[in-house]
């Protein structure tokens, strides 16, 4: 597939994306304005039903075309555009600027300037960079916390296990669910699609009884049964197509709010009277281990947001099983909804036929109105436009070429397979010596002032911890050696001996021999600090060079560069002229074409 093409159905698509986008937008007011005007008295399983429309409309990839749409009501026909306006959608070599240059029977135009980017394009890669960050970033997000949940092993709880396995048969769920215990600051979850697991907050099970455990297991076993892992990565691919709408990523966090109430009503309706109340007690209390940060976008929490729970509880006090008309009344809303803003405006007959006539027309406008020797003029002044643009092509070939000779600019430059830009990694590489030529420095230099601040009596003892030296080391162990030596002699001769006299001597002399080496080690850090310093200076100078370097290449080629991006506009206006050229004289050569 050309890269062509793949622009064009890029382009499409994120067409189909904004009409989708704005039709919903349409069926998003209108839901708020019903839940609005119900408030309280709507039943949560119809708020989730309005939700779930949404989501459906947002990912309808065809809206059939009825009269009764809603559509219809902001629909306003226009009149059929002039040919001149009509621009053909077959495709053609070049189509951009050969549909583009409209030349007149006598050419006293200017040149035409063709447009860079369009506004579409720019609008497209808008679009398309915002669906790819959304994406990596939640991907990234669930890859990591799976890896997390991985490497985690399985709660081994006999009695949780007991507990989870009897609240699988409350709610007829036959998948397995692990349980697995979670960061300190989280709410109970549900996670992974084909494998879930049910994670538990670390410090949760000593804080909740039995009971509490049990709502909160049948409230995420609702999940499992609902599928709400895979209508939770439906919200996020939907978010991540429509992330510049506010009112659809409104409408898929009220999603994810109505299906917690869904959830609710569905646990309710397993428990008995005098259990509602404390399924209730249970959600409050698990505020205090709630937290809005850290959640993986592909969890399932028993809480998203702390503001929720104020409406859960109240629904949860309020329940009362939906009836059967209650029930007939949501049908007949949702099934009204679906008809009025799953459709499009119709096309009026009249309307449709004439625009065909009319881009029929504007099609074949050169070969009904004109007459041949009209023909015949059109194309002799197509050949002098064309001549007129070959000279200017060759004038601005001419002036490149003595540009590139004045400035000696090699065959990869030139032809873009080479780049005067500074080469990144040598960028990098100093950058980096640099870096960690500073970074030794300053701890080199930090060292050497803590250790002149010292006595001599603490540099002795810490110096040879802080920079450590074979002669030093000796020199210490020697000192200590005769230190031993003077003291056992000492108190078998007493201090008048000639040998221990001798001894202190020796010692003597070693303690000014280790005090000479403290000196020369602190000297060489000094100087090597000095010489780091010195090399930084250096690369400094290095990386200032090299830029200095770049630019300064860069402006010499700029004048090149300039003269071969004006040849390349020169020789695409040139070939659009060519095309048009050989489009007149097939159609002067088709007597059916001309009449």
């Amino acid at each position: 597939m050309s890269l062509s093409a793949i622009a064009a159905a890029l382009e499409q698509f994120c067409l189909w994306t904004w009409q989708t986008s704005l039709h919903a937008s349409v069926l998003i007011a209108l839901v708020l304005v019903i839940q609005f005007a119900f408030g309280k008295r709507l039943p949560a399983r119809l708020r989730y039903a309005f939700s779930l429309l949404v989501l459906l409309r947002l990912i309808l990839p065809v809206a059939p075309a009825t009269s009764f749409s809603v559509f219809n009501l902001g629909k306003h026909h226009a009149s059929p555009l002039p040919a001149s306006e009509i621009r053909p959608t077959t495709s053609m070599p070049a189509p951009s600027l050969a549909q583009t240059i409209d030349i007149p029977v006598k050419l006293t135009t200017a040149p035409v300037k063709a447009s860079r980017f369009s506004l579409r394009e720019v609008a497209s890669t808008a679009w398309l960079s915002g669906l790819i960050v959304s994406l990596f970033v939640v991907l990234r997000q669930h890859r990591k916390f799976s890896r997390w949940i991985k490497a985690r092993p399985p709660l081994d709880n006999p009695r949780l296990a007991a507990l989870l396995e009897e609240c699988k048969t409350i709610m007829r769920v036959r998948r397995e669910a692990r349980l697995i215990v979670a960061p300190q600051r989280t709410t109970p979850a549900l996670f992974g699609l084909r494998k879930p697991c049910l994670l538990l907050p670390d410090g949760l099970v000593q804080k909740l009884d039995e009971r509490e455990l049990r709502m909160v297991f049948l409230h995420e076993l609702a999940h499992v049964k609902r599928a709400d892992i895979l209508l939770n990565w439906a919200i996020i691919a939907v978010r991540s197509l429509h992330w510049f709408n506010p009112l659809v990523l409104l409408a898929m966090r009220r999603l994810c709010a109505d299906r917690e109430l869904v959830c609710d009503a569905m646990v309710m309706s397993q428990l008995a009277v005098n259990e509602r109340r404390a399924y209730g007690n249970t959600l409050i209390k698990l505020l205090d281990v709630f937290s809005d940060s850290g959640f993986c976008p592909s969890l399932v929490p028993v809480i998203n947001h702390k503001h929720e729970i104020k409406r859960r509880v109240t629904m949860i006090a309020q329940f009362k099983p939906t009836s059967r008309i209650a029930f007939l009344f949501s049908a007949a809303i949702v099934i009204a909804l679906c008809c009025f803003t799953f459709t499009r405006a119709a096309e009026k007959k009249g309307v449709s036929s004439g625009n065909a006539t009319s881009n029929r027309t504007a099609e074949s406008k050169p070969a009904n109105e004109k007459s041949q020797s009209s023909a015949q003029v059109l194309i002799e002044n197509l050949k002098k436009l064309l001549q007129e643009k070959n000279d200017e092509v060759l004038k601005a070939q001419d002036r490149t070429d003595q540009l590139r000779k004045e400035l000696r600019i090699s065959d990869a430059v030139a032809e873009g397979t080479g780049s005067i830009a500074l080469n990144p990694e040598t960028a990098r590489r100093l950058e980096a010596a640099r870096i960690e030529v500073e970074s030794q420095y300053r701890g080199l230099n930090s060292l050497v002032t803590l250790l002149k601040a010292k006595s001599d009596a603490e540099l002795q003892k810490i110096i040879n911890v802080a920079v450590p030296d074979e002669v030093l080391t000796s020199l210490l162990k020697a000192k200590a050696e005769n230190e031993q030596r003077l003291a056992n002699l000492s108190s078998k001769f007493g201090d008048a001996n000639a040998e221990v006299k001798g001894l202190r001597e020796e010692n003597r002399k070693v303690s000014d021999q280790i005090a000479d080496r403290v000196q020369a080690i602190l000297a060489g850090l000094q100087v090597k600090a000095e010489v780091m310093q010195t090399q930084i200076e250096s690369l400094h100078r290095a990386v200032d060079e090299a830029k200095n370097k770049d630019a300064d290449l860069a402006a010499k080629f700029r004048p090149y560069f300039e003269a071969k991006r004006s040849l390349e506009n020169h020789e695409k206006i040139r070939d659009a002229i060519l095309l048009r050229l050989e489009q007149e004289r097939i159609d002067a050569a088709l007597p059916g074409r001309r009449q």
